[in-house]
């Protein structure tokens, strides 16, 4: 198993409705690294079961050795529940390594123009770029589209003005889709409509833009179509998907198990995955110990190559076009579609 991480819970304080901010305190003696945009996979035991949930480092690395999180509470979501239930000052916890692709470099001879488009906790890997953007690149400019319910769920909110008040190539527009009548900003969720027209305000025609999508796919769904009517290319477009979802009209998808062979370290495993599940949830519930870490589809520790068979993939805009054309694959948003399905994972975990 991978190099365990340990912190320690330094603060932890209500940062917006339903939202827990959570500051840890790297205790190690070796140091820390990670890049802004990449998560934390939590480590905790729940009625006995390893439990692991991946969480978006919202702090830059420049804030060292503290790390900040936020958990929002979930009606589903009985893991982000329980660690804000369980979630004390003093306590201390344990992660794997800061994990993800999602992520900017910076340097200081940059004049870009970096369009960060965020809904809902999907803010917190774009925090992290944005302070750390501002902090080493005083060339370039960085625009904030930043969706959410209400002004009470605005997560970050003082920090956010903060950083307008200091840097003067930061700017931010609130979209809130359900705000109280005193609100002066832009009503409704971020449409592609709407993209559109704030990114022409942002940049003109002639300039070039980085853009950084984080949220619900709903959301995302919009702002591709608007970045495909404006001719953004797809080099231009970083992503992250907060949540995945089976594709329910999917006619090639029948309701029965299929059997699956996972090959890990030379040793071959029979198991049988059930419709409504991925080969790598199946993977875990029979014991076996093959690389996970997100689960759903955003930080690539899953890969595996497919030798054999037919899946449906969800998303995993995470791998290259190269790694796909080689038969890779991610098991946690795979779901085999025949019973011949050979999957090898060639790293060890």
């Amino acid at each position: 198993m991978q190099n365990l991480i340990e912190f320690e819970i330094y603060e932890v304080k209500d940062e917006a409705k339903d939202t827990l901010g959570v500051t840890l305190k790297y205790t190690g003696e070796k140091q820390l690294e990670f890049e802004p945009g990449q998560f934390l996979t939590v480590l905790f035991d729940l009625d006995g079961e390893e439990i692991r949930r991946g969480y978006s480092i919202a702090s830059s690395p420049y804030e060292l050795p503290f790390v900040q999180l936020a958990i929002k509470r979930q009606s589903d979501g009985f893991a982000s529940n329980h660690l804000m239930d369980q979630f004390t000052e003093g306590k201390r916890i344990k992660t794997l390594p800061p994990l993800g692709n999602f992520t900017v470099e910076t340097n200081a001879n940059h004049h870009k123009n970096y369009i960060m488009i965020g809904a809902g906790s999907g803010i917190t890997p774009l925090a992290s770029m944005i302070k750390t953007i501002l902090r080493d690149e005083p060339n370039s400019k960085v625009f904030l589209v930043y969706g959410n319910r209400d002004e009470e769920s605005i997560i970050y909110n003082k920090m956010f003005n903060d950083l307008f008040e200091e840097y003067p190539n930061f700017k931010i527009v609130h979209s809130l889709s359900n705000p109280s009548e005193n609100w002066t900003g832009l009503k409704g969720r971020i449409s592609k409509e709407k993209t559109v027209e704030l990114v022409k305000s942002f940049i003109n025609e002639t300039e070039k833009g980085e853009y950084f999508v984080c949220g619900p796919e709903g959301m995302m769904e919009n702002v591709f179509e608007a970045l495909k009517e404006l001719n953004v290319s797809k080099n231009q477009i970083h992503r992250e998907v907060y949540t995945t979802k089976v594709v329910e009209d999917d006619e090639s998808s029948e309701e029965i198990s299929r059997e699956v062979t996972i090959i890990i370290e030379g040793k071959k495993h029979k198991i049988t995955v059930n419709h409504d599940e991925s080969i790598l949830e199946r993977a875990l519930a029979e014991g076996l110990e093959v690389p996970n870490s997100c689960q759903y589809g955003s930080c690539g520790t899953c890969k595996a190559k497919l030798l054999s068979g037919k899946l449906k993939l969800v998303d995993q805009s995470v791998l290259t076009e190269e790694e796909v054309n080689q038969g890779y694959c991610l098991t946690c948003v795979g779901y085999p579609l025949s019973d011949n399905v050979v999957i090898l994972y060639e790293d060890r975990f």
